[in-house]
């Protein structure tokens, strides 16, 4: 059975761990939740799994506050597009630390160039560099050329999935 891990009184991002909240599972998993404060002033109770990897950094304000901010703009009318999706999900892996791919890319430091903040002049980059809006599931994904580089036009293309998957971060290095 693994070492009990006491997290009173640590921080993870925005929470402070009070006290031991819960214990379940079985005798081969168990698992603990931690009451937390939360610096906005609420409370939560955490799995102390979520903590220690960063999963959970808030009791959920951060992601309210990082929606708010980056909120789309209803005026392109492209937010149930693929192509919206991709640049969305390349933002949220890179920029919000409660999305589950975080650990692979923001917390990494890699980033999302400043031009593409803006969603058309990432639509733009997309269809004049290769995007296939009626390419099946998989065919046409956005890989960085340089998987310790930034998304940014210079490192970026639209390739297939066997493609990118050849083009991966070493295990050893993460």
């Amino acid at each position: 059975m693994p070492e009990f891990i006491d997290l009173t009184g640590k921080r993870f991002g925005r929470l402070t761990v009070s006290e031991r909240s819960l214990f379940s599972g079985n005798s081969k998993k168990p698992i603990t939740y931690w009451e937390c404060n939360c610096d906005c002033g609420n409370k939560t109770v955490v799995q102390g799994g979520a903590l220690r990897r960063g999963v959970t950094q808030s009791c959920g304000c951060l992601q309210k506050e990082w929606t708010k901010e980056n909120k789309p703009r209803t005026t392109h009318g492209s937010a149930n597009s693929r192509l919206y999706q991709v640049w969305s999900l390349m933002k949220q892996r890179c920029e919000l630390p409660s999305n589950n791919r975080y650990y692979a890319y923001g917390a990494l430091g890699v980033r999302v160039c400043p031009e593409w903040h803006d969603l058309i002049t990432f639509q733009k980059w997309a269809y004049e560099n290769g995007y296939d809006p009626g390419s099946t599931r998989g065919a046409c994904t956005i890989d960085r050329i340089d998987p310790e580089g930034n998304y940014c036009p210079e490192n970026c293309r639209w390739v297939s999935m066997k493609i990118q998957n050849s083009n991966k971060r070493k295990r050893g290095d993460n």
